[in-house]
Formats: C-alpha cells, structure tokens, sequence
C-alpha cells in the first residue's frame, strides 16, 4: 500500500482574497525567473487489470441510491468555507474592469445552431454530473443515476439510454462522477465512473471502452480497485487521451476526508481498445488540489496535465511521457504564474435567498492540448461574483502569455459559473495553434429589470476575437428558481462539457462546429440537461 501523506494547504491569506473580490490587481506569487523541471514522480504501485467483459447491455437496474456529499475539496471544509464567505462579502454592481462588455462591445457568439433534451434526473439523485461527447453520427451523454444515453447528431434521437447499475452489472453502491470522451482517430468511445465504497477495503472504479464507432452496440468493461489505504476514497476521476493512452486524475481522502494525494495513470489504447487487461504504473502528483488531464489533438509524444487550488496565484502544471507504457513518466514542470484568485461566491437566484453551488476553483474537465498551447476554464471570483476564466498555457515555458485569458460572461452583473471549454485548431497559426474556442456555463442575474433564473449558455471566440466572452447564446432558461432541498446552497452541475464535431456536416466543416452540455431545471425540485450545437458556420 502507499503511504499516507498529510495535506498541504496552499491557499493565499484572506487579505489576498479579499483584494481580488474587489477587483484589485495582484502580483503573481512565482519567481521572476523559472523554476527548474522537477525530478521524475513517484509511482509507487504497478496496477494489472484483468481482461474485460463484453457487454451491450439494455435496461435500468435500480442501484443502491444514496445522496450524494459532492466533490470534495481539496482544503478543509471550514477554510472552504471561509473563502466563500469571502468572497461573496463584497459584491460590486459591476465586476470591476467591465462595464457591459468589450471595449470593443459584446463580442458575437458563434450562432446558436439549435439543440435538444439531455437526460433528466432519476429518483433521489442530484446534481447530474453531466458530460458528453460528440462522434461522427452520435452524440453520447453521461449522468449521475440515468446512466448514459446515445442520441443521433442530426435530430437528437435517443438512440439508447442505459443506467450504469446495467451497464456495469453492478449494484452494491452509488455510481458517481461518471465521464464520456470519443477518441476521433480510433473511432472509440471511452466511459469511466467510479462508486462509493462498499467498506474500508473495497471501492470499484470502471471504464468501459466502445468495441467500434457505434455507441449502442458492445463494450469492454473493466473494473479494478485502487490500491489505496485501508479507508481512502478515490473521488472526482476525470478522463483524457493523448495518442496512445487513456488517461485518468483522481483525488484520494482518508477515511476523515482530509485531502491526501492526486493520483494519474494511463492505459495503453493498444490493451484497452482490443480487449486486454491493461498494466500501467499508478502515480502520486502530492497535493497540488485537482488536476485535469488533456485530450491531445496532435501527435505530440508528452501530454500536460494542469491543477488548480482553491485559491493561488498560480497553476501547477505536469508533463507525462508515455503513458501507457512500463516506463511512463510523469514530471513536475515549472509553476504557471497567474492572476492571484480565490474560490467563487455562490450564484444568486431571483426570488429567494437560496443559491446554486459553484463548486470551488477546480478545473473540472479535461483541457484541450494542441502543439505547446493546453487550453481550460475554472470558475473564480471577481468583483464578488462566480466568473468562469479560461487559460491558454504556453507548456514550452510555463507562462500564460499576454492575451491568453479571459473572463466567460453573459453580461457584466450576472452570476457565471459551471463552465467547460474546447477548442480547435481550425484557423490556428503556428505562433498560436489554437484558432477556435467554444464555451458552456450556466448564468443567473438578480439585477433589477434584467433579472433570470439560471440560463444554460454557450458561445465562442476566434483567435483574434478580445479575451472576454461576453453575451452567448441562450439554450435554457428556468421560469422559476431552484430548490429541492432545505439546504441553503443547492447543489448544481458539479460539470458541464463542451467537445469540438470531428467531421463535417452540410456546409459546416469539421472543427467549426461544437456541442455543449449542461444542467438545466425542469421543475423547482428537478433537474434536466440540454444538449446545444453552435458553430462559426
């Protein structure tokens, strides 16, 4: 087994926090000149999994149901606490350095090309959890209790819908966090979800890998459990590809949900494609908070995976070399300097006191990596308000160069949050590989006269297009607020996904279109979720 490390706290002093809720600029706390590359991470365990079953199953088996506690954080729960309340203490009109948009004004979001329903919420579970993928025809969406649906591109047909109690022939827990990708060059779908602990012992995670391009037909399935100490909790997987591997970040907590290490690992394609018990090295990145692993676009032989604290002036960045292999690597890359942040307040809603949970300052998706440039979003605070930032890292020096980041906004006194981001190397330059970005996150505004519940929104940018992406598209909007529970902040999304169409369709070439994926509210105690198409055709 591993050894048990104690958490680290890396979280600025309140003054920090305070000073960036106001809006004032913070100095980057990273040197002036860069650090050197680190030594080589331990992994400390080789992990073999046995062959998969082949399945293609139908139906709804009824799990064990149990409400989830949500993503951990990755600091105590108090001093979470104090941040948000830090946050949410002084909220400006308008978040400072915007007032309406652009200098050059709002910024025109890339056209809604229309949508349709997502998966709704099962008996007793809540938030959904959703991500999805876009293939060539399909379009594959996952969620907490329902499982996971395969919907047709050109109409939004449900082709299948599965629960994950069927899919993975298991009930004995709660399946959480569940993530879908589609590999565009071996035309695979690639699922994983992990579930809760069945004792001290015993906790299953699972991947499920497509046998071809088709959704609705068979699967390989793997289950394996993490080789954690007696009482751990593997929480929060996320799911990324690089050429020859599947790659998976995880959170691991005692059995007092102190925050103890990050794992990542990768599985050869070449094993789990074609149905043989995969063998990886299991590694420890410490404490740097949750870390996201990319889905690379290029042959690139490393791949970068980046986390952010709860609260920072800087992002930690890592370089794994082939994964997949015995002789894997995974190198600690010089820290990111960034604008000091701290966790975002939790949006408001109009009509009642009760607010949506916009999580913590995580990244909660995989980042897009093409050439030197790994591209995410997480959710900040400004001005007192939740305000999704994405990031474009230059991985060759460890920088986010100027004009590398931006806010993601519907307007300049709305509360944003729960936002993802891909991007394509349509229209990318060699200086700038990245031509293209498409956005999703929800958006609420309690501000007279311009006052809506919460929005699922999606918009884009180009380039050469001003870093703030203000306006968007609107694909749902709630008629009334919502609350399913007595508890003052309502869980919400947790994630959302937004993945680039790998082919063409009509007149619309491939990388120019994007489908998104978020919460909606059916009802004031349930939750939906609306899949979107839009695109710069």
């Amino acid at each position: 087994m591993t050894t048990r490390r104690r958490v680290r706290r890396v979280v600025p002093a309140l003054l920090a926090a305070l000073a960036l809720s106001l809006g004032m600029a913070q100095a980057t706390g990273a040197s002036a000149h860069p650090q050197a590359e680190g030594k080589p991470l331990p992994a400390p365990r080789m992990v073999h999994v046995s062959k998969p079953k082949v399945v293609n199953p139908s139906g709804h088996a009824q799990p064990k149901v149990r409400r989830e506690q949500g993503p951990l954080p990755t600091v105590s729960r108090k001093k979470l606490a104090e941040l948000k309340a830090a946050a949410a203490k002084h909220r400006a009109k308008q978040r400072p350095g915007q007032t309406g948009g652009n200098k050059a004004g709002k910024l025109a979001p890339p056209p809604n090309q229309g949508g349709f329903e997502g998966l709704s919420q099962p008996c007793c579970v809540r938030p959904p959890d959703t991500t999805g993928a876009v293939g060539k025809t399909q379009f594959v969406q996952t969620v907490d209790g329902a499982g996971f649906g395969v919907f047709r591109n050109s109409d939004g047909a449900l082709l299948k819908s599965v629960s994950f109690a069927s899919f993975f022939s298991y009930t004995a827990q709660t399946i959480f966090d569940p993530r879908v990708v589609y590999d565009k060059k071996w035309n695979r779908w690639v699922i994983s979800a992990a579930a809760f602990p069945e004792n001290s012992t015993v906790q299953r995670v699972f991947w499920a890998v497509s046998t071809g391009s088709d959704a609705t037909g068979s699967f390989y399935v793997y289950t394996f459990d993490p080789p954690e100490n007696s009482g751990d909790l593997y929480d929060f997987p996320q799911l990324g590809l690089d050429q020859d591997a599947v790659i998976v970040t995880a959170n691991i907590f005692d059995s007092s949900d102190h925050y103890v290490r990050t794992r990542a690992y990768g599985m050869a394609k070449a094993d789990v494609y074609n149905g043989l018990g995969p063998r990886f090295p299991y590694f420890s990145l410490g404490t740097p908070g949750s870390v996201a692993p990319p889905v690379v676009e290029d042959n690139n032989a490393s791949a970068f995976l980046v986390g952010a604290a709860p609260a920072d002036s800087k992002l930690t960045l890592f370089k794994a070399t082939g994964l997949g292999r015995s002789n894997a690597t995974i190198v600690q890359q010089p820290n990111v300097p960034v604008t000091a942040y701290t966790v975002p307040p939790d949006a408001r809603q109009p009509g009642t006191t009760d607010r949506l949970d916009s999580s913590d300052s995580r990244f909660s998706q995989n980042s897009t990596q093409i050439g030197n440039q790994l591209l995410n979003i997480h959710t900040v605070n400004i001005g007192g308000r939740p305000t999704p930032v994405w990031v474009q890292i230059n991985t060759a020096n460890s920088t986010v160069p100027a004009g590398q980041t931006g806010r993601v906004t519907e307007s300049s006194n709305s509360d944003d949050f729960n936002a993802s981001v891909a991007g394509s190397a349509v229209g990318g330059t060699s200086a700038n590989p990245i031509g293209r970005m498409f956005f999703t996150w929800s958006s609420t505004n309690v501000t007279a006269g311009v006052t809506h519940q919460v929005r699922v929104m999606s918009g884009g940018r180009l380039a050469t297009d001003p870093v703030n992406v203000v306006g968007g598209n609107n694909h749902s909007q709630a008629s009334t607020f919502y609350n399913p529970s007595t508890d003052p902040v309502e869980r919400w999304g947790d994630y959302s996904a937004v993945t680039v169409a790998p082919s063409a369709a009509g007149a619309c070439a491939a990388g120019n279109r994007a489908y998104v994926v978020n919460e909606r509210q059916n009802s004031t105690t349930s939750w939906g979720s609306r899949i979107g198409k839009l695109g710069f055709c």
